[in-house]
């Protein structure tokens, strides 16, 4: 019974360390240009892989953003990037595209009411030189479009 629970404490710590991301992420809307901005804030050390990677079947996940669709708007293309930092990792034994420090991703959208709500999620990996997490991240942004 002693075993079970200090399994189960070490569980419950080491879920604690590791359930923080090294990315932190704020969600806006700008009206004038009526496009989502995803800025993404990682931690030094760390990397966040691009939405487009070279090998997206043998390499770390890419970055995907999911929108729950709903009748007040609609998405215009696919999500933009910056330009990702790419080289071979000896690690995946592949090409990545990723970005470190800071980026932002931003998606176009089509309003057809004046208030409205767009969410969904974020689903992406980091990883530095000693571990790979995958993530999911929920976002849920209220806009009011009147002046």
């Amino acid at each position: 019974m002693q075993t079970f629970f200090f399994f189960f404490t070490l569980f419950l710590f080491s879920y604690s360390t590791f359930s923080q991301s090294p990315v932190s992420w704020q969600v806006s809307y700008q009206k004038n240009k009526k496009i989502i901005l995803f800025d993404a804030i990682i931690d030094k050390g760390w990397h966040l892989y691009a939405v487009e990677v070279p090998s997206p079947k043998q390499g770390p996940l890419p970055t995907e953003f999911h929108f729950i669709s709903n009748n007040n708007y609609s998405l215009v293309g696919n999500i933009q990037e910056k330009k990702p930092h790419l080289k071979y990792d000896k690690n995946f034994g592949v090409k990545i595209a990723f970005f470190k420090n800071k980026t932002t991703f931003v998606q176009q959208i089509e309003t057809y009411r004046d208030s409205l709500e767009i969410s969904g999620y974020i689903k992406y990996m980091t990883c530095n030189e000693n571990a790979c997490y995958p993530y999911t991240l929920g976002f849920n942004n209220k806009i009011n479009l009147p002046d």
